[in-house]
């Protein structure tokens, strides 16, 4: 019966043991390319005619790959950029588009104002009265002169469409600031639209980085909230600073601000004027999103290979990122293939 004890043990041991190994399992990936008469190697890099798929070949089995292919936007060296430097940009514009929907010239007619300035102090978020003092007050540049703004009702198919130079911010932190200020209530206040608002910089080597609006940080500033309006009754939470995702009159929707769109919407003829204000945070014009890699394997399945197609001629450093994650370990390694791709 001992005996039968200590084989039992042993064996229970023996299999913790085994677990214990498996959890603290290094990652392990070697990578090669597949030849065929669109792809030879000359030393270290593989070169490849453009528009013809390349075949990644895999040797080991981590949980997990990553792959950024090198390509504008997927370059790993940049996974965690956040800023363009100033002198690797050529220009830099803040783009976007607006129309106003319903009413009538009189209603419309300066409604709005845009401003910028790169010495806002920044919004506080949880002080009203110091922060509508704030934006009422600061020395604001304009950033569209008000009489380019629209003054009377149109469609979106006749949008204005502005271009804003912002060379001369790069490497400093500014403010955008939006003014809606109703005037006339003899007909409908206006819906003010704005469409793709983006910082666009293109830079020396060719490339484009955009920072849309949604990274703007942009926060309202409701001037009528403490007046409990009839049709602004609905928004339970948040008055002061609060957006909404339909359309309450004179309350901003930023729902799709994530690809630049958003508005304020329109109140009906005869109700109380509005008044609101929609501030960013402090931006720097030079910002832009951190590379991306591709998800191309998980622990859930097998991957022995794995192809991409390059359409531009160039040279590009493809870079995968095996891992092997748990609670009790982590294991990475990073493997590069040098690409060159010709006409």
């Amino acid at each position: 019966m001992k005996i039968s004890k200590y084989i039992l043990i042993s064996a229970i041991a023996a299999t913790f043991a085994a677990c214990n190994n498996e959890l603290a399992e290094e990652a392990t990936l070697s990578v090669d390319v597949a030849r065929n008469e669109n792809i030879s190697k000359i030393n270290d890099t593989f070169v490849v005619k453009k528009g013809q798929p390349v075949q990644f070949l895999f040797a080991g089995d981590p949980d997990n790959i990553s792959f950024f292919s090198g390509e504008a936007g997927h370059e790993f060296q940049y996974r965690n950029r956040d800023q363009v430097p100033p002198e690797d940009i050529a220009s830099s514009k803040l783009i976007f588009s607006v129309w106003a929907q319903y009413g009538n010239g009189e209603c419309t007619k300066n409604v709005l104002k845009m401003m910028i300035s790169d010495d806002f102090p920044g919004l506080k978020k949880n002080d009203f009265n110091a922060d509508s003092m704030l934006v009422e007050t600061h020395k604001w540049k304009d950033l569209v002169p008000q009489a380019e703004l629209p003054q009377a009702p149109g469609n979106a198919k006749k949008a204005k469409s502005f271009e804003i130079d912002l060379k001369s911010y790069l490497g400093k932190r500014l403010a955008l600031a939006i003014s809606y200020t109703g005037h006339s209530n003899k007909a409908t206040q206006p819906r003010m639209n704005f469409v793709h608002m983006k910082i666009e910089n293109k830079l020396k080597n060719g490339t484009t980085s955009t920072l849309y609006a949604g990274n703007f940080g942009f926060t309202p500033l409701n001037m009528m909230w403490r007046h409990n309006l009839n049709d602004q009754k609905n928004m339970k939470d948040n008055r002061a600073y609060g957006t909404v995702t339909n359309n309450m009159s004179g309350i901003w929707n930023l729902k799709d601000a994530g690809k630049g769109d958003f508005f304020i919407h329109s109140s009906g003829g005869g109700a109380p004027l509005k008044y609101s204000w929609l501030v960013s945070n402090l931006i720097m014009c030079n910002a832009c999103s951190p590379d991306r890699g591709m998800a191309i394997k998980n622990i859930t399945k097998a991957l022995n290979s794995y192809s991409h197609t390059y359409n531009k001629a160039g040279e590009y450093k493809a870079t995968f990122i095996a891992t092997n994650s748990n609670y009790k370990h982590e294991s990475r390694v990073i493997r590069e293939i040098n690409i060159k791709v010709v006409d």
